[in-house]
């Protein structure tokens, strides 16, 4: 199955297990927190989040800042903080405009933002009718 968006995408267990046990390298923990970003476990989705934000310190390897950033948005994304998600992706994209993988995932946080905010609208809706239809039953009862 095709995962609909770049946030559906999941790292199994023994991918994670494999980049947990490479030797520590500044390259083996980017690989490390890239994997654990895909991960189904919230706190391993954090764990990745605290490697890429040491990462993304050192302004000695931009290219490797560049690659800590996108996937911290993807991170904040996965964890439902597209707040934050969408401040870090609009930060790489105010240095780097041209940059399409930021973009897309721009356009992919925006929509479920938009997505949830109908779903939450909807359900304050669906219990405010559900609500007012209690009250409207209880006076007519008491009728």
């Amino acid at each position: 199955m095709q995962p609909e968006s770049i946030l559906d995408i999941r790292t199994d267990n023994e991918t994670i297990l494999a980049a947990r046990s490479r030797p520590v390298t500044r390259e083996n923990q980017i690989y490390l927190a890239i994997v654990l970003v895909g991960s189904e476990n919230a706190a391993e989705i954090e764990e990745g989040v605290a490697i890429l934000e040491e990462i993304a310190k050192d302004t000695d390897h931009s290219e490797d800042v560049r690659i800590a950033v996108y996937y911290l948005a993807l991170a904040h994304a996965r964890l439902q903080n597209y707040d934050r998600s969408t401040k870090i992706l609009d930060a790489l994209l105010s240095v780097e405009p041209a940059n399409l993988q930021a973009s897309e995932l721009r356009k992919v946080v925006q929509k479920k933002m938009k997505k949830e905010a109908l779903l939450g609208l909807g359900l304050v809706g669906g219990a405010a009718a559900l609500i007012g239809g209690i009250v409207i039953a209880g006076f007519a009862l008491k009728k």
